[in-house]
């Protein structure tokens, strides 16, 4: 079924996209749209595929998809469907739900949202010496592990080390295999905002970045993180502070966007 571009549909998606959240409150008399998900298959990088139980094709015209980033706030309108599937590139994670119509009329109601929200890793301080430190992620517990990047059973995913002129900086976990041994093939970019770089872009992904800040971190397994990396006062005394990272991972394999926080 193909939507057929009228004067009156072209006017009702303008109404129902200016009005925001507003738009989801207008009560019409079609069937709520069921069913709805996030196709983790079809998803891919910013782009998300939302798929959705199909209404009888001689009652709907076809379906409104609307996204916010947070559980409550205005509604957005992010694609306008002719079948039971859409798309939407976005631009950070976030909610989405469905709404049928049919000439001007629409849903009884809106749909039960879906998400592409991240899960949080938890805070770790870690003692840093001036030597190198890897860091790892324990995928179960959603948390980071610290330990020695030269041992070859760590298997470090970053490491944060000195330079010679005392600035630190982010390695990918195979940055240096002769130093380093055993760690595993990621990149690192902190492009900032709340989309990692494309898997293809080797401009983006770099071979080392500054310490400070967020950053992206592509895992071997094609799951993305975005970390956030700061430190304590160095004691003055010892040269030592405490590096103090946390961060979130997406949980859809080969997703790249995140939470705002």
């Amino acid at each position: 079924m193909k939507i057929l571009i009228t004067a009156s549909l072209v006017v009702m998606i303008a109404f129902f996209a200016g009005c925001g959240d507003s738009a989801t409150e207008i009560k019409g008399t079609l069937p709520v749209v069921t069913g709805v998900t996030i196709d983790t298959l079809a998803s891919k990088g910013d782009t998300i595929a939302i798929t959705w139980t199909a209404l009888d094709s001689t009652l709907v015209d076809g379906y409104f998809l609307w996204t916010r980033p947070f559980i409550e706030g205005a509604w957005s309108l992010a694609a306008v469907c002719d079948h039971n599937a859409g798309f939407h590139v976005a631009n950070g994670s976030g909610y989405y739900s469905v709404m049928a119509f049919q000439g001007i009329d629409n849903s009884s109601d809106i749909s039960l949202s879906v998400n592409t929200k991240t899960e949080g890793i938890s805070q770790i301080r870690e003692l840093f010496a001036l030597k190198p430190v890897g860091f790892r992620l324990d995928m179960e517990g959603d948390s980071l592990i610290a330990g020695n990047p030269a041992s070859l059973e760590f298997s470090q995913q970053f490491i944060v080390a000195m330079d010679w002129l005392g600035e630190r900086y982010i390695f990918p976990g195979n940055a240096n295999p002769d130093l380093w041994p055993g760690g595993a093939k990621t990149r690192i970019s902190s492009i900032g905002g709340l989309v990692a770089p494309a898997p293809d872009d080797t401009l983006l992904w770099r071979d080392s970045i500054s310490y400070g800040g967020d950053f992206f971190l592509a895992l071997d397994n094609g799951h993305y993180c975005m970390l956030k990396g700061t430190s304590t006062f160095p004691d003055t005394a010892s040269m030592t502070d405490t590096l103090v990272l946390s961060g979130q991972i997406q949980p859809i394999m080969g997703v790249r966007v995140f939470n705002e926080q």
